[in-house]
């Protein structure tokens, strides 16, 4: 599941109703991980201040820590290295770096593009950043990294997101939830559309399909 705008509101601590969803998530029989395009350090504390998370997805998919506890695994590390040394001079730029990835205030988009251009990346929007990331890098696949390294790898996933940038994680998942307060692409590419918004949303779709789906197997087993 993502976090910002999904989990929390954006730029929120971890709330009461946040650690309730996944406490419920994990009560009917779920591994819980963590999405977000966050840095690996701001995810893990998160994480920790949550509870009952199995791994993370750092970095827009580009740093994976599953289980939780193993350490990040980095993804595409050298051609992180190589945006970080091609930024590193562009000293007008307000830039965050990751472990692997990179971002910049959308306004200066299009100053990195060019910066960046002919480099095996691509920018992906989010929010108010635009975050730089080695081609191929998504959350879709930083969760299944993650589920081949919990020994899940044949398992099928549910996902929930509010963003564009959580598309290819909706789009990947056997079966896919958008809270209310999703953009557009996010809540096209949802199979469920949340009543409620963000943490709310979460416990709607856990104890709702998600729930209900459990319980159909156990039936049919």
């Amino acid at each position: 599941m993502d976090y910002d705008g999904t989990l929390v509101a954006r730029g929120r601590r971890p709330t009461a109703g946040a650690r309730a969803a996944i406490a419920e998530a994990r009560a009917i029989g779920l591994r819980v991980i963590l999405a977000s395009g966050r840095i690996h350090a701001q995810l893990a504390e998160i994480a920790r201040g949550l509870g009952g998370v199995d791994g993370l997805v750092a970095e827009n998919g580009a740093v994976v820590e599953a289980p939780l506890g193993s350490g990040p695994r980095l993804r595409q590390a050298h051609v992180g290295r190589l945006v970080h040394e091609r930024l590193g001079s562009a000293r007008q730029l307000d830039v965050e770096y990751g472990l692997v990835i990179a971002s910049v205030p959308l306004a200066d988009r299009q100053s990195v593009r060019r910066l960046v251009a002919g480099m095996p990346v691509y920018l992906e929007e989010n929010v108010d950043r635009a975050m730089v990331l080695p081609e191929g890098v998504t959350k879709a696949s930083g969760v299944r990294s993650a589920l081949r390294r919990m020994g899940l790898g044949a398992r099928r996933f549910a996902a929930i997101g509010d963003a564009h940038n959580d598309v290819p994680m909706l789009r990947s998942a056997a079966y896919a939830g958008a809270v209310a307060n999703a953009e557009p692409s996010a809540r096209r590419a949802a199979d469920y559309r949340c009543v409620q918004t963000e943490g709310r949303g979460v416990r709607e779709f856990v104890l709702g399909p998600l729930a209900e789906g459990r319980a159909r197997r156990t039936d049919r087993a």
